[in-house]
């Protein structure tokens, strides 16, 4: 198979040289920093945390509040808590899909959950603090005429900004929050998600160090740069979700992308991310056949870090799915990584 990706290292892991590494990640970072865009306040509000109910189900604790991001951001999310919690334990942020139930979804609730379908009840029931909230752009997030997954109110708040980026920035917050709750090991946090919640978890625990382990159902595609379908991710059409804005000017220019989801994954190095996808027939994810070589170039990355099965792919030909075997994979990889 002819070469695609652009390669992480110098040399062959076991030659190359680590500080090479951490410019070639310098810069890695510096590009996708640029594509988030301009970036949110530089100083986040208080987060003025109500909490606005609690309810039982199957020996959990479901507490449901909202918290500030912005000065006129709230976000609104569900707490879950396992049972019998006697000490701080790992937390995981569970990022639904794009479906209009948004955070019902990761209770398994409302009309469409789709592969978001009861995971922050699983993870709960396995001794995690989960925490899931509403995308910024979904379910309680909305305001009076707004339309789910529309970007546009986002970008009349902040232009230079993006869906990817804004999306990062609030994940973050949801960190700082887990972090403060007496119930969580802060030191402890990972992230799951499916489709929308899959690449969110990527370029979420891309940027942020805090997140320990990741897993990632249908959000990846082999490539950019030979993905026909890519300007999927810099929508022009009014009312859709654009994810990067400044894609755009490549594609159009018929350039490649600054940054690829290789280069993106490797960020993550040495932390541990798992991606599950589909072979070939995922219709939201076509391009498969660079699979192999993302592998390869990201396993190195962990390897020369010392990080060997820190990194894991599953593939299966169950389309855009979140199966139960997949999600017994995903489950049993954070208990690993984070229950230990």
């Amino acid at each position: 198979m002819q070469s695609v990706l652009t390669d992480l290292l110098n040399d062959t892991w076991r030659e190359a040289d680590r500080a090479l590494w951490g410019q070639r990640r310098a810069r890695i970072l510096a590009a996708f920093t640029d594509l988030l865009g301009e970036g949110a306040p530089a100083s986040p509000p208080e987060p003025e945390v109500r909490w606005l109910g609690e309810e039982r189900q199957e020996g959990l604790v479901i507490r449901k509040l909202s918290f500030l991001v912005e000065p006129d951001d709230r976000v609104y999310a569900y707490l879950v808590l396992p049972p019998g919690l006697s000490a701080p334990a790992p937390a995981v942020l569970c990022l639904h899909g794009t479906t209009y139930d948004a955070k019902d979804a990761c209770l398994g609730r409302g009309q469409n959950p789709a592969g978001s379908n009861r995971t922050a009840i699983h993870l709960a029931q396995r001794g995690f603090v989960v925490l899931a909230p509403d995308h910024f752009c979904a379910g309680e997030r909305l305001k009076p005429g707004e339309k789910p997954y529309d970007s546009g109110p986002l970008y009349a708040r902040h232009p230079e900004w993006s869906d990817v980026g804004k999306s990062v920035y609030d994940h973050m917050r949801c960190t700082d929050l887990l972090r403060t709750l007496p119930e969580v090991d802060g030191d402890r946090i990972g992230a799951i998600g499916h489709s929308l919640g899959g690449y969110s978890t990527v370029f979420f625990a891309a940027m942020d160090g805090r997140v320990r382990a990741a897993v990632s159902s249908c959000g990846v595609t082999g490539s950019w740069n030979v993905d026909a379908n890519r300007a999927n991710w810099s929508r022009t059409q009014p009312g859709r979700y654009v994810h990067f804005p400044k894609l755009r000017h490549y594609w159009e220019a018929d350039r490649k992308a600054p940054v690829d989801f290789h280069e993106i994954i490797a960020l993550m190095a040495p932390r541990a991310f798992l991606n599950i996808s589909a072979v070939g027939n995922d219709p939201c994810f076509q391009v498969f056949a660079p699979f192999s070589e993302l592998y390869y170039q990201v396993e190195s990355v962990y390897k020369l870090l010392g990080a060997e099965g820190k990194f894991a792919v599953h593939f299966h030909s169950c389309g855009h799915s979140f199966t139960q075997s997949a999600r017994a994979l995903a489950y049993t990889w954070l208990e690993e990584q984070l229950l230990g």
